[in-house]
């Protein structure tokens, strides 16, 4: 009897571990085949509030738009936010096969940092096909901008027009622009001068033309030249000072734009430091130029650029105001008083703030219409009109958003929307405050209550199985 007995539970026994052993068979196939799931589909999830685990938009579009392999190789030795940069450039494959990202330490490898001519620490060298990158940045906006610079196999050209006394491109002082050729051509732009008088018209290459403060008026044949870009489908880019350019006033209200002839002033400025001619715009219109931009812009003597309202406006011109002053700023007309210092607002002869200083248009196809007696469906023209050219010479290019804003609007004109600039990504830290009460809730449940819990069930399922057994 005993005998039988201990052949049941050594039966019973041999039954438990065999099913046990199924169990854990099957429990580990299931666990290899959801490996081989998340493997081959890789899903991330980013739950932090400023998404600082996740690429923008902007980086996002241009790598989906990426069609040849991009080896991307990045030099750095440990301790120089190597990781960081890791997780930031697998960001960039997980969204893309074609990108192949790859840590190199320049100290263990010193030929493949010869073979590339690195010769500092945190470089990024991105090859396509021939072409060839490199960049000492390491953030998000320096990456994607390389991206874009080593796939596109052919650059845009941006033309500025001179003869007329323009900003100069090669003018390394305050007033030059300078700095605004050189940001040009880090974004792979061809920037090259265009002198109308003694061309026939702008050249079919032209993806933008840019008029910067012309200091006398164009002639009556370079608007006529103007206008046959635009009906072409032309994107232009003009920034002009109060007072000045009559003609192009003139020229410009066909599309839409009424600028003022007077100067903002703003009292908002003089607390911020600058003076009282010196507008600062914190406020933007919805627009790709304007998209996720947040940072103020000053203008040095600016005029107002105000669009055109009503049916036939909107029928023919897609008009939107891209910034504007505050409340405490007004466009003053009379100019004999700014010279005295005795500007004041004067209700129903000046404009009350806050002012539109400037505007971009993008014609309809009924304006096309308009423009050339019939419809076009492709390229369309695209003006944006600044009251104000100073903003972008060197002594204010760099001040806060300037130089941001002022590449938005030839990246834009240039149908280069993904090269918007990507602001920096700042992590918040957003501590949990519990109130008495909370705190004292959440240590019983999670220190007394949890483990007692898992104590109790575990004693529980001993006690049975002594007892069963």
């Amino acid at each position: 009897m005993a005998k039988t007995e201990h052949s049941s539970r050594g039966s019973r026994r041999l039954r438990l571990g065999t099913n046990a052993f199924i169990y854990s068979i099957v429990v580990l196939a299931i666990l290899v085949v959801v490996q081989l799931i998340s493997y081959r589909h890789n899903k991330r999830f980013d739950l932090t509030a400023n998404k600082i685990h996740s690429l923008s938009p902007q980086s996002v579009k241009v790598i989906k738009n990426i069609k040849e392999d991009v080896n991307i190789k990045a030099f750095m030795r440990e301790g120089q936010e190597k990781e960081k940069v890791a997780e930031l450039l697998d960001l960039y494959a997980y969204h893309s096969k074609k990108i192949h990202p790859q840590i190199i330490d320049p100290d263990r490898h010193p030929g493949e940092a010869k073979q590339y001519d690195v010769r500092n620490y945190g470089t990024l060298v991105f090859l396509c096909g021939d072409r060839k990158e490199k960049i000492l940045q390491t953030d998000e906006e320096a990456i994607t901008n390389a991206l874009v610079k080593v796939t596109q196999k052919k650059k845009k050209k941006i033309y500025f027009l001179t003869g007329h006394g323009e900003k100069d491109l090669k003018n390394s002082g305050k007033t030059g622009y300078s700095q605004v050729k050189k940001s040009l051509e880090e974004k792979n732009y061809d920037v090259k001068t265009l002198l109308l008088s003694r061309n026939e018209g702008v050249p079919k290459d032209a993806n933008v033309l840019v008029i910067a403060d012309p200091q006398v008026e164009l002639l009556q044949h370079e608007l006529t030249a103007l206008r046959d870009y635009l009906k072409r489908g032309g994107h232009l880019l003009v920034m002009i000072n109060p007072y000045t350019s009559v003609g192009l006033v003139n020229f410009l209200k066909d599309f839409g734009f009424v600028i003022g002839d007077n100067m903002i002033v703003d009292k908002l400025s003089r607390i911020l430091g600058g003076g009282y001619l010196m507008p600062v715009v914190a406020a933007y219109g919805t627009h790709p130029i304007t998209r996720n931009f947040n940072m103020m812009t000053f203008y040095p003597t600016a005029r107002s650029v105000q669009v055109m309202k009503g049916k036939e406006a909107e029928m023919n011109w897609n008009l939107t105001v891209l910034a504007k002053t505050g409340e405490a700023s007004w466009g003053e007309t009379d100019r004999k008083l700014l010279e005295e210092g005795k500007a004041r607002f004067d209700k129903g002869q000046d404009l009350k703030g806050p002012v539109p200083l400037a505007a971009v248009c993008e014609v309809t196809p009924q304006g096309m219409t308009k423009l050339v007696g019939k419809l076009r469906k492709k390229r369309r023209p695209r003006l944006v009109v600044v009251g104000d050219p100073d903003f972008a010479e060197n002594s204010y290019f760099g001040l806060y958003g300037n130089g941001i804003l002022f590449l938005n609007m030839v990246n834009w004109l240039a149908e280069k929307d993904v090269l918007i600039a990507i602001p920096p990504k700042n992590p918040e830290n957003q501590p949990l405050t519990l109130t008495r009460n909370q705190g004292l809730f959440s240590f019983w449940v999670n220190v007394v209550a949890i483990p007692l819990i898992i104590i109790i069930l575990g004693v529980v399922v001993f006690i049975r199985r002594r007892i069963a057994g």
